[in-house]
């Protein structure tokens, strides 16, 4: 079976990919530490930092009450180059915001970027 598209052209299509990704983007991941003391705490921490693009895939989000609270949620697209480790249950930070990576296309065959869809909580990460 011929291949429809050489190694060159699929590293030229990665390459525009790239280019339409202008801003930098955090992945962060669930890990545990040891506390020392034979147990561990669990904390996010950055585990790459690529170039990336996040954008909104839908018109507007939807607000629900939890615990007493309004939690706004909206869903998005975030666009990262191909090759990147990405997971299901990791976060991808941006500028002050904070997506959860909730599905990632990584077993795609003639990947030019890496798609994940993105749901963001009340939109802004706050120290």
């Amino acid at each position: 079976m011929t291949s429809l598209l050489s190694a060159a052209e699929l590293a030229a299509m990665q390459a525009t990919q790239q280019t339409a990704m202008p801003g930098t983007v955090v992945i962060e991941r669930y890990t545990r530490t040891s506390d020392g003391m034979g147990g561990f705490t669990q904390t996010w921490a950055a585990v790459g930092t690529v170039d990336g693009r996040i954008y909104s895939r839908q018109i507007q989000g939807y607000e629900t009450a939890t615990g007493g609270q309004i939690v706004s949620l909206s869903a998005w697209y975030g666009t990262l180059p191909s090759g990147t480790d990405v997971m299901a249950t990791d976060r991808l930070l941006y500028q002050t915001r904070t997506w959860e990576v909730v599905r990632v296309n990584n077993d795609q065959m003639y990947q030019t970027a890496v798609r994940c869809e993105l749901l963001a909580f009340n939109e802004e990460r706050r120290a």
